[in-house]
């Protein structure tokens, strides 16, 4: 009896507000097809503002039915109002059938709102299919199924625009399934693919959510095995994908994969696409294994290649380091000289053109021998200089005490008609340069 009141009491309120406020106006197709169809379902709008902000869900959701019927696409608050009502039904359900039928009245509303109001610019399809799978993953997080369908849904129309929170939103319960088998390699991997190319787009840099999503990823592949498996096997099948090499490289790299297939995918990527990161990875990789040539090799093209001068700057002195170590002193002299010519402060660079004219003098016999360890001297003195209170090269004091002992004795500089302190030039070899005469003692 009273439910019967209330719509009579409606009613009547309805007819005398199409008198007295809205008359005959025209509020566009978009609230009905006719004058008198659009002022009913203006009115019945507001009656369903007013019943929302009153807490009316009842009188709201009977309105809103009408709503859905006369005007669809009156306004998107339509269906906001109506999904907040439904969330509002779920969390009081009390039993799991109702709850149920709740949750499926609020995924048709966003059908609905997708079917209206698709095309909005801000909260178009993409927008609403996210609400959409969010709010399904919440409340109904045991039917995987449907959860990961919403969520891919989502993500197909949002393409290249797709929201990072949401993707890896999305990963994430991704990940959770292929966690218990209940997704495949094949498709987690391709999901990955899908989700990495949008998160690497220009719009999408400089944030964590790139880092994220392969922590994800590696979460299920811990270690370098089963990398190596899940991606041997995606090589196999398209072994010239420069792309997926270049995943598959990175990701080893990441986890300081060594084996025999990063070098084989590593260098299989620097044949099709040289950079000096590669080169770097590559020749880490190699020195490792104790291939120094092979290790030299792609250290050279990673400094041919790199235009950053610090890190220019750093590949020079770790050739110079290494070519050093080879026994190649005259090399390792050249590109300490190149580090130098790009940073004359850098300390680690003098020295290691002090141990290279140490071995370059050695090669020279008697006073020529002799006069080039005072370049020798130099050379360390200015990189103990530069580097201050840092000892990891070793005692410096120590070393510039031991070439001193090299210098030549007063008796052979009073031979040669030389005095302590004059000016001298140095010829022993590849070892040249102008420096100041002294004695050993």
């Amino acid at each position: 009896m009273m439910n019967i009141v209330k719509k009579l009491t409606l009613t009547l309120a309805l007819s005398a507000l199409t008198v007295a406020v809205y008359g005959q106006q025209d509020f566009g197709v978009k609230w009905g097809a006719t004058s008198e169809e659009q002022t009913e379902n203006v009115k019945k709008w507001n009656f369903y503002k007013d019943a929302y902000n009153n807490k009316d869900y009842d009188q709201a959701l009977e309105l809103l039915e009408e709503l859905i019927e006369g005007a669809p696409a009156g306004t998107q608050n339509l269906y906001i109002y109506g999904a907040n009502i439904y969330k509002d039904r779920i969390l009081k359900a009390t039993s799991v059938a109702d709850k149920n039928a709740h949750v499926e009245k609020l995924m048709e509303l966003y059908d609905l709102r997708a079917q209206h109001f698709g095309d909005d610019a801000e909260r178009g399809t993409a927008y609403i299919l996210s609400l959409k799978a969010d709010d399904y993953a919440i409340y109904r997080p045991m039917d995987r199924d449907n959860v990961i369908r919403y969520y891919s849904q989502a993500v197909d129309a949002a393409g290249d625009g797709g929201e990072p929170d949401f993707l890896i939103r999305y990963f994430n319960e991704l990940t959770n399934d292929y966690k218990v088998d209940l997704v495949e390699t094949d498709d987690y991997m391709a999901a990955y693919d899908k989700l990495d190319a949008v998160l690497s787009l220009p719009a999408n840099q400089g944030g964590s959510h790139k880092n994220t999503l392969e922590a994800l990823l590696i979460s299920v592949l811990p270690d370098c095995a089963t990398i190596e498996s899940v991606y041997a096997d995606r090589l196999q099948n398209n072994p010239d994908d420069v792309e997926l090499m270049e995943k598959t490289v990175g990701l080893l790299a990441r986890n300081k994969c060594d084996s025999d297939f990063f070098g084989e995918v590593g260098d299989r990527l620097y044949a099709v696409k040289p950079t000096a990161a590669l080169a770097i990875n590559l020749a880490d990789y190699y020195d490792k294994k104790g291939q120094s040539a092979r290790s030299l090799e792609y250290l050279n093209a990673a400094i041919a290649n790199e235009t950053d001068p610090e890190n220019k700057l750093n590949l020079a002195i770790r050739i110079s380091g290494s070519e050093l170590s080879d026994g190649n002193a005259r090399t390792a002299a050249s590109f300490a000289r190149q580090a130098i010519d790009i940073n004359p402060e850098s300390g680690l660079a003098y020295f290691f053109l002090a141990q290279a004219y140490a071995v370059g003098a050695n090669q020279c016999r008697d006073f020529d021998r002799q006069a080039a360890f005072w370049i020798v001297y130099d050379t360390l003195s200015r990189a103990k200089s530069l580097l201050g209170n840092d000892n990891t090269v070793g005692d410096i004091d120590s070393m510039l005490a031991r070439y001193r002992a090299s210098f030549p004795s007063q008796e052979e500089g009073f031979f040669r008609g030389l005095s302590s302190g004059q000016s001298y030039t140095v010829n022993c070899g590849w070892v040249s340069g102008t420096t100041t005469v002294r004695f050993s003692r």
